[in-house]
């Protein structure tokens, strides 16, 4: 195999996790074993830097669906799964940054902003272009979500809890 065809191959595996479903991990694995042990795959021996930028695509597909749960706009699109699937998806981001040894104190921060800006949107549109409960868990998981996210219950907009499933 050429350099150039190593390089090739690892770009499409990039894509196929960075682009992977709802649980980019499995994705990243898969990708690994194809690669270095599947009887049908390359049987490459890979280098830091090679299984880093895979690890990287993986977790930058779970800070992308993270996100795209937060965000109103994408409300009425067929991709929106709410708040729970944040929070779902949050768990497992946790689970592979551990497992990995990455950090994801920075990410917490953001998703914390992006949590408060879209309670506020979603507070001021609840019963208007959004339904009147748009958040779809219940108000112990927002609060314990946000807690994860170091917020405390204060700085969650008030009323909130009108907004969220009923237990």
């Amino acid at each position: 195999m050429t350099e150039e065809e190593r390089r090739e191959l690892l770009a499409d595996e990039w894509l196929i996790v960075r682009n992977s479903g709802e649980i980019p991990e499995i994705t990243f694995h898969s990708s690994l074993y194809y690669l270095t042990e599947d009887e049908e795959g390359p049987g490459l021996s890979l280098g830091e830097e090679e299984i880093s930028a895979l690890k990287e695509a993986a977790e930058k597909r779970y800070q992308e669906i993270i996100l795209r749960d937060m965000d109103l706009d994408n409300f009425h699109k067929t991709i929106y799964r709410g708040i729970r699937r944040s929070i779902y998806n949050w768990e497992r981001y946790q689970g592979f940054c551990q497992r990995q040894s990455i950090s994801c104190r920075d990410f917490r921060q953001t998703v914390a902003k992006n949590l408060l800006f879209f309670l506020e949107q979603g507070k001021s549109g609840g019963g208007k272009q959004l339904p009147e409960v748009f958040i779809n868990c219940s108000f112990l998981q927002l609060i314990r979500f946000g807690q994860e996210l170091g917020l405390e219950s204060e700085q969650l907009p008030g009323n909130i809890y009108l907004f969220c499933l009923k237990n």
